[in-house]
């Protein structure tokens, strides 16, 4: 009796184990094995920086607005498959500099070493909280240009000077991808949104980004968020070195020509940035030979000096924007795309006059600006500012609006 109930037993596990493979591979008659679903890729996830506490909706763009002066308009042949997908090759100049000639303000640095470190590209708040910057008038070139909410951020190039204090230092957007490369720079930023951070890690950049490099960077007391961190401009050099991530750079630069240049009488510019509190004048002085920086209807002063920020060129880079999907805040304001690399309209002021021409870069080297003829237009030695505005953007010369810092 023993060995008739064991014989069962094996016997009623052997069925359960036939039933149970049987099951395991049973498969509805209509699944298509091939098309099934592939894996989802890992998903990289990053925490976004602080957020906007502005509950003000997106204003609309000016260009929609009747036009309200004679001032010629930039050519709109910047399409966006000219500009994406076919950038303009950017022949190389024949430009002849001294060793010690900085490529970026044509002036004479005393020690030519100084040039064969990298840019670095800094990125500097600009919200009325954000003002005055630390050591802005010492930056060899700014951009300006704008993001979420119509207000505007600047991206400060040093590369002649090294303060040991710049800032407040504020988190990246797109268009630092481009600008980075084009200067084979570093770029000192605090962070940025979670897309921004995404699409930056994807370019063969170097990013100093605060929170995964803090060594450059201090924060002030007593300083409120808007303004407490600086960057030491000597210390990030001194740590891309020690992180073997410095190396010389052969920036093309730009032409550069002290004779005063013969265009348009151009005694100011205004831009009017949508936001009130980004509307910016550039107004001629006689006595400097330099363009006066005003910023909704104030003086913008550098809080080193104390003195008003001013540039012997101004330069308004007609580029395309594009909204995106990127969330930059809680309020949901999103990101924008700005093309600065293939080709665009561009408008030089210097030598109180405006020259009216193109710029354009591949995206390796810095942007050319050229006139109708394809010739270089050259800037006047010294320091630049450079205005990124939408392509359909008026901008007022010689004209000053009469609700200008009201």
């Amino acid at each position: 009796m023993l060995c008739l109930s064991l014989l069962v037993k094996r016997l009623l596990r052997l069925s359960f184990l036939i039933l149970l493979v049987a099951c395991g591979n049973r498969r509805p008659a209509n699944l298509d094995v091939s098309q099934r679903e592939p894996t989802r890729p890992l998903e990289v996830v990053v925490f976004a920086t602080q957020a906007l506490s502005t509950n003000t909706p997106l204003p609309t763009p000016k260009s929609a607005e009747p036009a309200r002066t004679n001032t010629p308009q930039p050519s709109a042949n910047n399409s966006k498959q000219a500009i994406i997908a076919s950038p303009t090759e950017t022949p190389e100049p024949a430009i002849t500099r001294a060793e010690n000639e900085n490529p970026l303000t044509g002036l004479i640095v005393e020690d030519p070493a100084v040039l064969k470190r990298r840019p670095l590209h800094v990125r500097i708040g600009n919200d009325p909280e954000a003002r005055p910057q630390v050591n802005l008038s010492l930056a060899d070139i700014v951009y300006e240009e704008v993001v979420e909410w119509w207000v505007t951020r600047l991206t400060a190039i040093y590369y002649g000077d090294a303060p040991e204090m710049v800032g407040p230092v504020r988190s990246a957007r797109l268009i630092n991808g481009q600008l980075t490369q084009q200067y084979d720079a570093a770029l000192v930023n605090s962070g940025g949104s979670d897309g921004v951070r995404w699409a930056l890690s994807q370019l063969p950049i170097t990013n100093l980004d605060e929170y995964f490099h803090p060594k450059p960077y201090h924060y002030r007391e007593g300083e409120p968020w808007q303004r407490r961190l600086v960057v030491n401009v000597v210390e990030a050099h001194d740590y891309l070195t020690e992180a073997d991530m410095q190396h010389v750079v052969t920036l093309r630069g730009f032409a550069f020509d002290p004779t005063p240049a013969n265009g348009s009488p151009a005694e100011s510019v205004f831009i009017d940035y949508p936001a009130k509190s980004a509307e910016v004048l550039w107004r001629f002085n006689d006595d400097t030979g330099e363009y006066e920086r005003y910023v909704a209807g104030e003086p913008f002063i550098d809080g080193v000096t104390g003195n008003i920020i001013s540039a012997p060129n101004v330069i308004v880079y007609f580029a395309e924007h594009f909204e995106t999907d990127i969330v930059e805040d809680s309020t949901g304001a999103t990101s924008v795309r700005i093309e600065a690399n293939g080709e665009g309209t561009a408008w030089i002021f210097r030598d109180q006059t405006l020259l009216e021409g193109r710029w354009r870069t591949d995206g390796t080297q810095t942007p050319e600006f050229i006139d109708a003829e394809g010739e270089s237009i050259s800037l006047h030695p010294g320091r630049s500012w450079i205005q990124v505005v939408p392509v359909e953007y008026e901008i007022l010369v010689n004209e000053i609006p009469d609700d200008f810092g009201s």
